[in-house]
């Protein structure tokens, strides 16, 4: 079902433009808009969101359903916890509405995957990598190991305390580069282990990769990242070593192992 067979009746079809866009409703205090069209008659508004309460229950939507206040409204349909509603009011403090959006929807993917309902965590999942091709997986794959509570979020406090009136762009930088080198980057949580880490760090100079970024949260894993670079054995590297404290005592890592390219010509015959 698009969005059309879902507003089918309850607005006059001359009023929806032909180039609707068929993966959002965007919902404000008193208007709707999709596409480039707004719907401003409070009677046509009340009976969309009538509309959208008899699929609460079912728990899918024909399209995706974004509210101005993303965290309250997200917080009574996908029942996430008081936890959660707090990292999302965070996150729309450093990151714009679309990056926001994206979270969103990810989060919805594993609460359908929680619920161990197969067909419907599928379905969402394809949406969501549709709506937000190369970043949308990657943002569920974050969200579904944990990293974006233990790891992206509490780097907000961490930049707050450390840059000022500068955070919000010092934070989108570090969020863009997490979500454009993926691969290239490693969260060191408290459940991973130095082994790990050092697997983890192979495992990526085997990719011939040009350089590696481990990120940590708290001192007991910055010491896993010392011990496991003391030991480290890697030709021709460099390493940057960047730590922050909050305010709050917090203490953050973003280690970076650079790999140098070895210039052929210079080699000795």
């Amino acid at each position: 079902m698009g969005v059309w067979d879902f507003l089918k009746g309850i607005i006059p079809k001359k009023l929806i433009n032909i180039n609707i866009d068929n993966r959002k409703i965007e919902i404000n205090n008193s208007s709707i808009n999709f596409g480039d069209q707004t719907i401003n008659d409070p009677k046509i508004v009340d009976k969309i969101l009538d509309k959208l309460l008899e699929y609460k229950d079912k728990e899918s939507l024909p399209c995706q359903v974004i509210h101005k206040d993303l965290g309250e409204s997200y917080i009574q349909y996908e029942e996430i916890s008081i936890s959660q509603n707090e990292s999302l009011k965070k996150l729309r403090m450093v990151l714009p509405k679309e990056e926001v959006e994206c979270i969103l929807m990810a989060r919805r993917v594993k609460l359908a995957y929680d619920k161990k309902d197969v067909n419907l965590a599928k379905r969402l999942h394809k949406q969501l990598v549709d709506n937000y091709p190369g970043k949308g997986n990657k943002v569920y794959n974050l969200i579904g190991g944990g990293y974006f509570d233990e790891m992206i979020i509490p780097f907000i406090e961490i930049f707050k305390s450390q840059f000022d009136d500068k955070y919000v762009e010092k934070y989108r930088d570090f969020y863009y580069d997490i979500i454009k080198f993926f691969p290239l980057a490693f969260f060191v949580g408290n459940g991973t282990t130095e082994e790990q880490l050092t697997e983890g760090i192979n495992n990526r100079l085997n990719l011939n990769v040009p350089f590696i970024k481990l990120h940590a949260i708290g001192s007991n894993n910055i010491e896993k990242i010392e011990q496991v670079i003391e030991k480290l054995k890697i030709d021709n590297f460099s390493i940057k070593d960047n730590r922050f404290t909050s305010s709050t005592g917090l203490k953050a890592q973003i280690l970076e192992i650079k790999i140098k390219k070895v210039n052929k010509s210079s080699k000795k015959e």
